[in-house]
């Protein structure tokens, strides 16, 4: 998509890994053990991977990929069972994309905001 990365944004994802290698989650890390039971859990953290510039954030998530001897995708077709109807779905879609744009704005607006203040 059109979503621009911010430094909030990055720092969000830098602290998202580091709470993955913190004790509470323990038992989420040992679920990447089984990458076909679960690979959406490989693939949200191969994604967050491929987001991230090259820092200790970077380092950890793919040492954490690698460690699990995961090096790719897992095969085969995805069991994509989703809770709900796909009413409820595109709805949490659109939602998404309402809270995406007014962000935005709210950014735009705020920069308007301070560069009007600057002159």
């Amino acid at each position: 998509g059109s979503y621009e990365m911010t430094e909030m944004t990055l720092t969000g994802l830098d602290k998202l890994v580091q709470l993955l290698e913190s004790p509470v989650f323990s038992a989420l890390r040992l679920e990447l053990v089984q990458p076909d039971t679960n690979p959406e859990l490989f693939r949200s953290l191969a994604g967050i991977l491929m987001l991230l510039p090259q820092s200790e954030a970077f380092t950890l998530l793919r040492n954490r990929l690698e460690c699990v001897g995961v090096v790719r995708l897992p095969r085969g077709p995805v069991n994509r069972a989703v809770t709900g109807d796909d009413k409820t779905l595109k709805e949490m879609l659109q939602h998404f994309n309402q809270v995406q744009t007014q962000h935005a704005l709210k950014n735009l607006k705020l920069s308007e905001t301070q560069s009007q203040n600057q002159q």
